[in-house]
């Protein structure tokens, strides 16, 4: 490598960097990767900002860290991207200080995107195991998130750690990729950066199954209570779905993955050196300075590093389809585009979003229809005994419909009806919580 550098005469510390590219200073594939980095990292970043607003407000800790890591990645990008867009070596800036912070950043987003990952599945697998008709308190709210953020922080800060004893050369800067850290190849870079979060993507993959093991128990014994109600039955319908693609997407693409990126890391650094802090801060005679700053130009650059940043930009698409297809997620989209002037070019966007509508009108019409049916036939001197026992009834039913949807708002939102209530027939009253307790058996 020292071979195919140069020293580039600038203020200290060093510039290196290898041979000169002639203009031409960008390619027709260069430019086209620069626009659509850009573009899909700033539209990723502007979908993802209603989840985190619900579920930052909601309380979720892990899932709402887990967006905005999304989003400070794909920043980086943008940023990156735009201030080396193309191999003219001689206009580049150094990078001073925003590539020193880099690195950190760097190591601290790759350990939040596991870690997170796996806090969100285990506590999504307690929820679908334990369902519960009122919702958290805030005692155990806090207790939640305590669990959460000690699944969260403490392999993310290990890395951060030990990324300034593991930093061969100050940094890298590359066409497109920008401020890149170079690594030492010693065990400690397999001990705490590779290997934990392949480990943690296995947790969290088999977390996922669980997580449908027991939605599907849950199912079946629902399923007999359910089966009258088009209204629970869609609420299901979308609840199963949602979960299956979340399974899904843990266990295809991301478990392979970040497994494929840890063996290919493993293969890179042997063969290993033993760890010596002085040495891999204190270059040799011959060597690049520690301290310098090396330009890589794209044609050194392999497609896979170069490319790279696209897994933030992709993981948008199931966090859009998880956590910004509920209603009030698309509602709020709808009120955005409404802000920008589309409700002109599409009036339905007046109409409030309720995935529930069809159900309801459905079972409204349905309903309708029966009691009309049923009373058509009936002689109008013919009086049907009372049954003393039917308000009781009604009762009943209205209470455990308002358990259970105390218990819909309690759950995560990716979750949220799994059991929802049904829809609510003609002759109840409008104010059940005015009626009285159920008598007891």
């Amino acid at each position: 490598m020292d071979s195919l550098l140069q020293h580039v005469s600038r203020d200290v510390p060093s510039i290196w960097a290898g041979d000169p590219t002639p203009p031409p200073y960008t390619t027709p594939s260069l430019t086209a990767n620069l626009i659509c980095r850009v573009l899909f990292s700033i539209l990723a970043n502007l979908v993802c900002l209603v989840p985190l607003r619900l579920l930052y407000r909601n309380g979720e800790l892990a899932a709402a860290l887990f967006i905005l890591n999304i989003e400070v990645q794909n920043l980086r990008t943008v940023v990156n991207s735009l201030l080396w867009r193309n191999d003219d070596l001689q206009s580049w800036w150094p990078g001073y200080g925003l590539c020193d912070i880099d690195p950190y950043v760097h190591n601290l987003s790759i350990g939040l995107y596991s870690t997170c990952l796996l806090a969100i599945m285990r506590n999504l697998a307690l929820q679908v195991g334990n369902l519960r008709a009122n919702p958290l308190t805030r005692r155990e709210r806090r207790r939640r998130n305590l669990v959460q953020a000690l699944i969260v922080f403490p392999q993310p800060l290990l890395q951060v750690a030990w990324t300034y004893p593991l930093t061969q050369q100050r940094y890298y800067i590359g066409t497109l990729i920008g401020c890149s850290w170079l690594n030492a190849p010693t065990w400690p870079f397999i001990v705490f950066v590779i290997l934990p979060p392949a480990l943690i993507s296995l947790a969290t993959a088999g977390y996922a199954i669980l997580i449908y093991i027991r939605f599907r128990q849950v199912t079946k014994t629902t399923q007999s209570a359910l089966s009258g109600n088009r209204l629970a039955q869609s609420r299901s319908q979308r609840a199963r779905r949602r979960l299956y693609l979340m399974v899904i997407s843990i266990l295809t693409p991301f478990l392979p993955i970040v497994l494929a990126l840890a063996v290919l890391n493993i293969i890179l650094v042997h063969p290993l050196q033993p760890f010596d802090f002085h040495a891999i801060h204190n270059h040799g005679p011959g060597d690049i300075p520690w301290n310098a700053v090396v330009y890589l130009p794209s044609t050194n650059i392999s497609w896979a590093y170069m490319n790279i940043c696209y897994i933030p930009i992709v993981t948008a698409v199931p966090i859009f389809v998880f956590f910004g297809m509920t209603k009030d997620a698309m509602n709020c989209y709808r009120v955005v585009l409404l802000s920008v002037g589309l409700g002109k070019l599409f009036p339905r966007l007046h109409e409030e979003y309720n995935p529930d509508s069809r159900a309801m009108a459905s079972s409204s019409n349905g309903g309708s229809s029966n009691f009309t049916t049923s009373s058509r036939y009936v002689p109008a001197l013919f009086i049907p005994p009372v049954d003393p026992n039917r308000n009781k009834r009604h009762t009943c039913a209205n209470k455990t419909n308002s358990q259970i949807l105390q218990r819909q708002h309690s759950l995560h939102p990716a979750i949220r009806n799994l059991n929802p209530s049904p829809a609510p027939h003609g002759h109840h009253s409008p104010h059940p919580q005015q009626r009285r307790p159920c008598p007891a058996p």
